[in-house]
């Protein structure tokens, strides 16, 4: 992982890798703030807060595909090749070939995340087979409506925030976790773009949480992902997320990390504290960020997964 400071109109050169920019300050003050890169094998994280008023021009020169996002209300970036203005929770994606033509004016934040086109249309699911890989390969912007998009971009602004006090290296479980995390939240933007078609299933929403939950018994809850679930039962995004709000109440992200802090449970309760730790059953199963996870934990339990660990002993 990445920290950088902006302290000159120079720095913001280093706003997205694979991206040759130029930058022109429109006013007399000097840019500040920070930028943060972090990668694995599969995603490249830029996230960054700054305050300047800059207009930038550049090509996007990767190979990967780039979704990116404004995370807040406190500025003004304006993209001068669509002709409008980008608000909190858009989604837009840049390919190589792309221009990047914009002006941002006030405190920006932002983040991008970049992977190899075959791992998004594998993250993807059921929404990406039901489209060719031609789309994904094209500059597109997506606008959800303005509930989802805030719930969006405060999803990720957490995810960033934890990225970046993170002082633990990630591997298994807990690092395709993260992963999926991120790079789910941009895939709902895409996928409820409110120009997108309204969709019904013919199955019921409780006929779907059935046969989801059914499938879901066979399988080890702490792989599962969003897009395992579409893919399996070859649903969309759209169409999951209304059974189960409809059904549980809640949405099925919520519902498979439920599945996954009650196999974390099961796993403490049967385990000689002697043997294992909280850390490393929790990590194991997937959760990534352990404070987060605690407090979940305890939430829903009413116990820290201490106790239940060492209950085992008393």
């Amino acid at each position: 992982m990445i920290k950088q400071s902006v302290n000159s109109i120079e720095d913001l050169r280093g706003v997205l890798d694979g991206a040759d920019t130029v930058s022109v300050p429109l006013d007399s003050s000097v840019p500040s703030g920070s930028l943060l890169h972090a990668a694995t094998d599969d995603v490249h994280i830029y996230a960054g807060k700054w305050l300047a008023d800059i207009r930038t021009r550049g090509c996007i020169e990767s190979k990967r595909i780039t979704l990116g996002m404004k995370l807040d209300a406190d500025s003004t970036h304006f993209s001068l090749r669509s002709g409008k203005e980008v608000l909190p929770g858009d989604v837009y994606t840049l390919v190589r070939g792309d221009a990047v033509d914009y002006r941002v004016t006030g405190r920006i934040r932002y983040a991008f995340v970049s992977m190899r086109p075959d791992f998004l249309l594998q993250q993807g699911g059921e929404d990406a087979l039901r489209l060719d890989r031609g789309f994904w390969e094209q500059r597109r912007w997506f606008r959800a409506n303005q509930a989802l998009r805030a719930a969006i971009a405060g999803s990720i602004q957490r995810i960033v925030a934890r990225v970046s006090r993170s002082d633990r290296t990630l591997s298994g479980q807990a690092l395709q976790q993260l992963q999926s995390e991120l790079t789910e939240s941009f895939l709902r933007g895409i996928m409820f773009d409110e120009r997108g078609p309204k969709e019904r299933h013919a199955w019921s929403g409780a006929t779907i949480v059935r046969k989801v939950e059914n499938w879901v018994d066979g399988q080890s809850p702490e792989t599962l992902q969003i897009a395992d679930l579409c893919r399996a039962l070859h649903l969309s995004r759209r169409t999951l997320q209304r059974a189960f709000t409809e059904t549980l109440g809640v949405g099925p992200a919520r519902y498979l990390t439920l599945k996954r802090l009650a196999a974390v449970r099961a796993a403490l309760r049967r385990s000689d504290p002697t043997a294992t730790t909280v850390t490393d059953t929790a990590l194991r199963h997937g959760f990534w960020e352990l404070g987060r996870f605690a407090k979940d934990y305890r939430r829903l339990f009413g116990e820290k997964p201490s106790h239940t660990l060492y209950k085992r002993v008393g």
